[in-house]
Protein backbone atom coordinates (compact mmCIF):
# COMPACT_ATOMS: atom_id res chain seq x y z
CA UNK A 1 0.00 0.00 0.00
CA UNK A 2 1.80 3.52 -1.18
CA UNK A 3 1.22 6.28 1.17
CA UNK A 4 0.95 8.84 -2.13
CA UNK A 5 -1.96 8.43 -4.71
CA UNK A 6 -1.23 8.73 -8.55
CA UNK A 7 -2.00 12.14 -8.79
CA UNK A 8 0.33 13.07 -5.62
CA UNK A 9 -2.26 13.30 -2.49
CA UNK A 10 -1.34 11.59 0.43
CA UNK A 11 -3.64 9.50 1.50
CA UNK A 12 -2.70 7.92 5.13
CA UNK A 13 -4.66 7.52 8.23
CA UNK A 14 -3.08 10.43 10.23
CA UNK A 15 -5.14 12.95 8.06
CA UNK A 16 -8.41 11.29 9.62
CA UNK A 17 -10.72 13.38 12.21
CA UNK A 18 -12.98 12.54 14.30
CA UNK A 19 -16.06 13.85 16.41
CA UNK A 20 -14.25 12.01 19.31
CA UNK A 21 -10.96 14.56 18.78
CA UNK A 22 -13.17 17.70 19.59
CA UNK A 23 -14.91 15.89 22.51
CA UNK A 24 -10.75 15.29 24.00
CA UNK A 25 -10.20 18.63 23.69
CA UNK A 26 -13.21 19.81 25.21
CA UNK A 27 -12.50 17.76 28.22
CA UNK A 28 -9.28 19.16 28.26
CA UNK A 29 -10.72 22.84 28.83
CA UNK A 30 -14.20 21.79 30.89
CA UNK A 31 -16.45 22.22 27.98
CA UNK A 32 -19.30 19.66 27.15
CA UNK A 33 -21.24 20.18 24.41
CA UNK A 34 -23.95 18.58 21.89
CA UNK A 35 -23.56 15.64 19.25
CA UNK A 36 -24.11 18.29 16.42
CA UNK A 37 -22.10 21.19 18.07
CA UNK A 38 -19.07 18.98 18.49
CA UNK A 39 -19.80 17.89 14.50
CA UNK A 40 -20.05 21.85 14.26
CA UNK A 41 -16.47 22.72 15.87
CA UNK A 42 -14.66 19.53 13.48
CA UNK A 43 -16.35 20.66 10.24
CA UNK A 44 -14.90 24.81 11.21
CA UNK A 45 -11.34 23.38 11.96
CA UNK A 46 -11.41 21.55 8.53
CA UNK A 47 -13.17 24.12 6.71
CA UNK A 48 -10.70 26.54 7.73
CA UNK A 49 -8.50 25.95 5.28
CA UNK A 50 -6.20 28.36 4.59
CA UNK A 51 -4.87 27.99 8.47
CA UNK A 52 -4.71 24.40 8.46
CA UNK A 53 -2.80 24.59 4.94
CA UNK A 54 -0.36 27.26 6.57
CA UNK A 55 0.13 24.68 9.62
CA UNK A 56 1.03 21.60 7.15
CA UNK A 57 3.66 23.46 5.37
CA UNK A 58 5.43 24.53 8.59
CA UNK A 59 5.22 20.57 8.88
CA UNK A 60 6.79 20.00 5.81
CA UNK A 61 9.24 22.34 6.23
CA UNK A 62 10.20 20.91 9.54
CA UNK A 63 10.36 17.48 8.01
CA UNK A 64 12.79 18.86 5.46
CA UNK A 65 15.17 20.14 8.03
CA UNK A 66 15.22 17.36 9.72
CA UNK A 67 15.90 15.12 7.18
CA UNK A 68 18.56 17.59 5.61
CA UNK A 69 20.47 17.06 9.62
CA UNK A 70 20.05 13.79 9.44
CA UNK A 71 21.68 12.90 6.42
CA UNK A 72 18.53 11.86 5.09
CA UNK A 73 18.32 14.25 2.38
CA UNK A 74 21.25 15.98 0.46
CA UNK A 75 21.86 19.92 1.24
CA UNK A 76 20.33 22.68 -0.40
CA UNK A 77 22.54 24.26 -3.77
CA UNK A 78 23.16 27.64 -2.95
Amino acid sequence: MTLINDKGYYTGPEMRWNVEDVKMACERIGLTLTESEYERVLIAAIEDNEWLMGQIQEAILCAIEYMINQGELPKPTE
